[in-house]
């Protein structure tokens, strides 16, 4: 009962830091890395085998991975190259286990144009970088997890910085096969901003679930993000009303609807096996980037996993649309 009153305390707490409203920055935090997160739907939390699972919850980060070393790569839409390292090693069966990481966005080159007109007169470029390091301690079927990370945004000749920190708590049913999560991700303040006016951060608190079904090989994930912000339904164009006059009327979006874009579910087919089969699906994804009467497949993921006693692979595959796809590749060495 303790841990429960633990877990409603800190989802409390949350809705302190609740910042709603206007543009915010570092975005590139929100979205995953790990394969294995991405096939799943890309929200889930609850992974303690995966260590590149920290860069999200660092409460995930426990003993089983000590010296697993995590490479992920995403060749995103646009040209983007993205890519991620974790680390995990343990400081003493007493003291818990530390872990580090890195994730790296790489825009590629821009044309600079002149303010009057469309003449090239160079080439910039833009990146995010973040650099993690984090610690996890597991009391009884309780692991408690805090990172913090320095986050460097680049623009052409313009930096922006900023110091972040995550909390986590996960808890392990004693007898059951369960785990959840409760997660309060990116709180904190930027350092230095791109020009002169600091920017809105938004933080955000997820609570995620897996549970292992008794008699089928079968894992089933459940996530809801933005817990602290609430409303964050953006209307789909495509959906949009024109009336004889030409007056467009945007989509509305239903109480029930914005509800529903908070989660995302995943499932995993021979978790414990050497080849584990995943599938997942993000309803917020699947609203904003659907076409009207057309299927884009947006919202569903779907990957595999490849494990053995010194390496895991994984992979993901994920679009928004059909001209906007992408693979997640995930190499793990147990060292």
């Amino acid at each position: 009962m303790k841990y429960i009153v633990f877990l409603f305390s800190v989802l409390v707490s949350s809705s302190l830091f609740s910042q709603t409203g206007g543009e915010t920055l570092y975005t590139f935090l929100n979205i995953p890395t790990s394969a294995k997160q991405v096939a799943l739907g890309g929200v889930t939390l609850t992974s303690r085998e995966d260590v590149s699972q920290t860069l999200w919850n660092p409460a995930s980060v426990n003993s089983k991975m000590e010296n697993d070393l995590s490479l992920n790569y995403i060749k995103y839409i646009s040209g983007i190259n993205v890519g991620s390292l974790s680390y995990a090693k343990s400081i003493n069966p007493l003291y818990g286990t530390a872990f580090i990481g890195v994730q790296y966005f790489n825009y590629g080159d821009f044309e600079r144009t002149e303010a009057s007109g469309p003449t090239v007169v160079g080439i910039f470029s833009a990146r995010d970088l973040s650099f993690n390091i984090g610690y996890g301690y597991t009391l009884e079927s309780v692991s408690f997890g805090a990172s913090l990370k320095y986050i460097s945004s680049k623009i052409d000749t313009y930096i922006s910085s900023a110091l972040l920190y995550d909390l986590g708590i996960t808890y392990m049913h004693p007898t059951k096969p369960f785990v959840m999560s409760l997660v309060l991700r990116n709180s904190g303040k930027q350092l230095s901003a791109f020009i002169d006016k600091k920017e809105l951060i938004r933080n955000n608190a997820i609570l995620s679930m897996e549970y292992r079904l008794e008699h089928v090989p079968l894992k089933v994930y459940g996530a809801i993000d933005e817990l602290n912000n609430w409303s964050i339904s953006e209307p789909n164009p495509s959906r949009s009303k024109t009336d004889l006059d030409n007056k467009v009327t945007p989509e509305a979006v239903s109480d029930i609807n914005n509800a529903l874009r908070h989660v995302s579910i995943g499932a995993e087919l021979w978790p414990e096996k050497m080849i584990n089969l995943r599938i997942g699906y993000n309803h917020r994804r699947a609203q904003e980037y659907q076409l009207n009467e057309v299927r884009t497949g947006a919202g569903l993921s779907y990957g595999f996993g490849f494990n053995t006693k010194f390496l895991r692979f994984d992979y993901a595959y994920a679009k928004f649309q059909e001209g906007a796809k992408y693979s997640t590749f995930g190499l793990t060495v147990h060292l």
